[in-house]
């Protein structure tokens, strides 16, 4: 879809530049000029993208008049992923052109992004800290933040935290919502030295992310498995619970460590934290979570019939598979073997699901993340709910 409406608006400049061609002056030279034109148009329509170039690049001269359009290249070869084509466009328009500095500027930032979309992450950067840099005279400010934007974007792919958060700060000055990244930047740093055990210096992260995002559940994720790792069990219940009211959905994320905490302690406590959960977000991890305690205490009888209560209210696929487990153990003959089937059947239904999905683009997956590879959001991919998810 955007793909063609790149196409249309590309047209639609190549039309315009196509009769500004037409109506200067009617020499022999501007008439060949034009019929380059149209034949370089011509090319591109019939996807002879090499040619296209070619024809575009040598005959249509770049000025203020057709910068559009040879943007419009660019970005549409980008767009199909043409790099290295996109690449050649704008760099000829910074070779020959002769236009005003932010036109320039402009350019540049469109050449940043080929060179990030290519990999050529260096290349990328330099450009981008270089306009970064430029005097903030109220024209430049616009190309100064899209030029942080995709500095910030190099760093997320490199990992490079620090650096990341350092550019984040500039722009959260004009832009609160890069609060959340920061924190999320921080928890990155966290885990990192929590898994080269450093926990003093993942200890001192967790706090700059909790400063920049009170309400950020990873932190409190990060501060159990930190807690956890030095015995600290009772500060680790303490903050994996916070996640109940920072966002109910992602306390199945922490379950698992809850588990590990609670071998040794009140399993009544652990219990009535998962049903205050159950009140807030209907999990069927949580309920599978409570099954385990309630079939220890009162037997299989017990937690099949807590199994149904709920799948009545939220029915779940993961459920049904519980509930036939807890049943085929006391079956025999053929009834067995049916109930055998229906699990192979429910089983098939789910195996190749997502369990995960973003909020803002859609994208979707089997394990969680903390940031969507698509659209680059943080704390946007959270558990699918409903009867093939939880």
């Amino acid at each position: 879809m955007l793909d063609n409406w790149l196409l249309y608006s590309f047209i639609v400049a190549a039309i315009a530049i196509g009769w500004w061609l037409g109506r200067r002056d009617r020499n022999k030279a501007s008439e060949a000029a034009g019929s380059e034109y149209y034949q370089g148009l011509n090319y591109l329509l019939n996807e002879e993208s090499d040619r296209a170039i070619s024809t575009f690049v040598d005959n249509l001269e770049v000025n203020a008049d057709t910068l559009e359009t040879h943007l419009a290249l660019g970005g549409l070869l980008r767009r199909r992923g043409e790099l290295d084509k996109a690449v050649v466009v704008h760099e000829n328009i910074l070779s020959q052109a002769k236009l005003p500095k932010g036109d320039m500027q402009n350019v540049q930032l469109e050449l940043a992004r080929d060179y990030m979309l290519a990999g050529l992450l260096d290349r990328a950067e330099a450009l981008c800290v270089k306009l970064s840099q430029e005097p903030d005279t109220g024209e430049t400010t616009s190309v100064r933040r899209e030029s942080l934007k995709i500095t910030l974007q190099i760093y997320e792919q490199e990992k490079e935290w620090r650096q990341a958060i350092e550019v984040a700060k500039l722009l959260v000055m004009a832009d609160e919502s890069y609060e959340k990244a920061i924190s999320h930047y921080y928890c990155e740093l966290a885990e990192e030295q929590l898994n080269a055990a450093d926990l003093e210096a993942a200890r001192e992260s967790l706090r700059e992310a909790i400063g920049h995002d009170v309400n950020n559940p990873r932190t409190s994720l990060v501060r159990g498995r930190i807690d956890v790792s030095e015995g600290y069990y009772d500060n680790a219940i303490a903050a994996l619970m916070r996640i109940r009211d920072q966002d109910p959905v992602f306390v199945p994320e922490s379950l698992e460590t809850l588990e590990e905490v609670y071998r040794h302690r009140s399993k009544e406590e652990f219990q009535e934290y998962l049903e205050s959960c159950l009140d807030v977000t209907p999990s069927i991890s949580i309920v599978l979570t409570l099954a385990k305690s309630i079939r220890e205490e009162s037997g299989d009888e017990a937690v099949a019939k807590f199994i149904a209560e709920h799948l009545k209210k939220n029915p779940t696929i993961r459920g049904l598979t519980q509930l036939i487990d807890l049943h085929i153990d006391n079956t025999r003959g053929i009834a067995r073997e049916n109930l055998a089937i229906l699990r192979s059947f429910a089983e098939a239904l789910v195996a190749d699901k997502p369990a995960y999905r973003c909020q803002s683009c859609g994208f979707d997956g089997k394990r969680m993340r903390w940031q969507c590879p698509v659209c680059r959001d943080w704390a946007s991919i959270k558990p699918i709910f409903g009867l093939e998810g939880e």
